[in-house]
């Protein structure tokens, strides 16, 4: 056998493949490192406006608590306007629907509340927004619109509000039977005891039927 020829012929299918192929598997390689380099940045421009969110949801948690409404209207649009991707502005949303209705402007305080509910993936706020909105239907004088909204989700890890809102509507209806059970419900669902004195024990006390 040649070996001369043999390691010649190599040298010309390579030097053909490479013509064939050579620049395609560059690209691959360019845009494989592309994506991951893309995607890296991507994850840390994610985690720097998750950090700057926070900082700006903090102010807003620090003017909510002073009762400073406009400053804190403020920070809750920028959270709304300029980071729309993280959990904060569903939080933003949420405080914005306080404002109004501390403003007395229910019907502003439902359309944020419906809001949160339409457009968050997380499970608690949309139960929050939910039973939030279901109390201002029921300070609106809808009893039956708060319990459809009510009895349209699950209370979730807030079954305590779930049904002692529940029994404040039944109360509204005259449906004092079923006010019973929805207190008696949430005060077994209350992790620590309750003085026999609290709002929701007096609640439960006062919708006994009387035989």
């Amino acid at each position: 056998m040649d070996v001369t020829r043999t390691e010649e012929e190599q040298i010309e299918a390579l030097k053909k493949w490479w013509s064939d192929n050579g620049w395609a598997l560059v690209g691959g390689v360019v845009i494989g490192l592309g994506a991951i380099f893309g995607w890296r940045g991507w994850q840390n421009h994610q985690a720097l406006q998750a950090e700057v969110a926070s900082d700006i949801y903090v102010d807003l948690v620090v003017e909510m608590r002073e009762q400073r409404f406009e400053p804190a209207r403020k920070f809750a649009e920028q959270l709304i306007q300029d980071y729309d991707s993280t959990s904060y502005a569903s939080f933003a949303t949420l405080m914005l629907a306080k404002i109004e209705t501390e403003a007395g402007n229910t019907e502003a305080a439902i359309k944020h509340l419906q809001t949160v509910m339409d457009e968050t993936g997380e499970a608690a706020l949309k139960q929050i927004a939910r039973v939030r909105l279901a109390r201002l239907l029921l300070d609106s004088d809808k009893p039956d619109e708060a319990l459809a909204m009510l009895e349209a989700g699950k209370p979730g890890k807030f079954s305590v509000a779930y049904q002692e809102l529940k029994g404040d509507i039944y109360i509204r209806l005259g449906r004092k039977d079923d006010a019973h059970a929805a207190y008696q419900t949430a005060l077994a669902a209350v992790k620590t005891n309750i003085k026999e004195g609290s709002l929701l024990q007096l609640k439960f006390d006062n919708s006994k039927s009387q035989d």
